[in-house]
């Protein structure tokens, strides 16, 4: 079974304008009266026609997943209406279904469900036709039904191939924050080796020469060699605190999170971080970064989702927390992958934790609490 996919608006306009006609053609050629609408053929093919249609728009809808069941009730349905209709129009509803198999089952799956398909309507036909006029209709709509599922299938692969290439665009964008934070650090880090092993090492001589003189100097010079000595302590301290303020500089959370979500094709990402907002620890950061590409990775491969919130807060007790939701179809049920467990031990090994749930007609929401001592903002 394929995950949900969403219906695109133009099939689902074909397939309730092709669903009209064939009831409208259907309703014409009974030439209904009074007494033909006690007639039990009548009824199975009014409850078959509406069932079919409500079925589909359920479909549509992704309510009542997983999705096999509700294209067998089509199936059934159609099998009905062509059984008891007598337009010679009602093998069209065969096409609205093989056009929606290839969204939600494999290729062979698809081949074998419309192959279903057309031998089920043959024999439907065979026992209201003659053999020849049987085989005609039939091929007739075997035709279309492969039309349909290999346009169908055709729209799926190219629906598939965005997904993916939206995820490999998002896990660049990942990777290249990360990269850019690890230059960052790596250049801070090169700064705070220069200053100390440069002009801190240059200040440690220059303090010890000035106090050698201060002691071998008497008289009015002795004065300003001793404001000489504490100018030169002054600034080799503050040569170390910059160091050491370089060495233990923090992750501004707002703009790496902002080049992690800016421009993730197919899908809007609103990005909501307390300005100023910064983290210190760099296991805390790298978890955090990897929960919010991973968060859009699946949004991009399993929700068919298009918008995507995601907000990070402080919780004023020195720890984060990151709620994340997306408007896609969900699933009835969420069987956590590599990924979502992964994310749940990196949260778990630092003290944290993850959590995630479905929420009707609202996709998924994800919960994450992260304790870290260099939360500020």
């Amino acid at each position: 079974m394929r995950l949900p996919t969403a219906f695109h608006p133009l099939l689902f306009v074909s397939a309730l304008l092709t669903w009209s006609v064939v009831g409208v053609q259907g309703l014409v050629f009974m030439n209904l009266t009074s007494q033909h609408l006690t007639s039990a053929s009548v009824l199975v093919w009014f409850v078959a026609f509406v069932s079919f249609g409500v079925a589909f728009w359920l479909k549509v809808r992704g309510e009542g997943r997983p999705g096999a069941s509700l294209l067998g009730t089509q199936t059934v349905a159609a099998l009905a209406v062509i059984a008891t209709g007598t337009s010679g129009f009602e093998g069209a509803l065969l096409a609205i279904i093989s056009g929606q198999v290839p969204m939600f089952l494999s290729s062979r799956s698809t081949l074998l469900w419309c192959a279903g398909l057309v031998l089920a309507s043959l024999a439907v036909y065979l026992f209201l036709y003659p053999p020849l006029d049987a085989l005609a209709s039939a091929g007739g709509y075997a035709g279309l039904l492969v039309f349909t599922a290999t346009a169908a299938h055709i729209q799926q692969r190219e629906l598939d191939g965005r997904r993916e290439l939206a995820r490999l665009h998002a896990r660049l964008e990942a990777a290249q924050a990360l990269l850019a934070e690890r230059e960052r650090e790596q250049e801070r880090l090169r700064i705070a080796r220069e200053l100390h092993d440069s002009l801190g090492h240059h200040l440690t001589a220059l303090s010890l020469n000035i106090e050698a003189a201060s002691h071998s100097m008497e008289g009015p010079g002795l004065e300003h060699v001793r404001r000489a000595q504490k100018v030169a302590r002054t600034l080799l301290r503050e040569v170390r605190e910059v160091v050491s303020s370089l060495r233990e500089g923090p992750l501004q959370l707002g703009p790496a999170l902002a080049d992690l979500t800016r421009e993730v094709p197919g899908l809007q990402v609103h990005l909501q971080v307390a300005e100023g907002l910064s983290i210190t620890e760099p296991a805390a950061a790298h978890c955090l970064l990897r929960c919010v590409q991973e968060v859009i990775t699946n949004t991009l491969r399993h929700a068919s989702a298009h918008h995507l919130w995601i907000d990070v807060v402080s919780t004023g007790e020195g720890a984060l927390r990151l709620h994340a939701r997306d408007d896609g179809v969900g699933a009835v049920a969420l069987e956590p992958g590599a990924g979502l467990t992964g994310m749940r031990e990196r949260f778990t090994q630092l003290g944290g934790s993850l959590e995630w749930r479905l929420v009707a007609r609202r996709g998924v929401e994800l919960v994450a609490w992260l304790p870290t001592r260099g939360a500020q903002g």
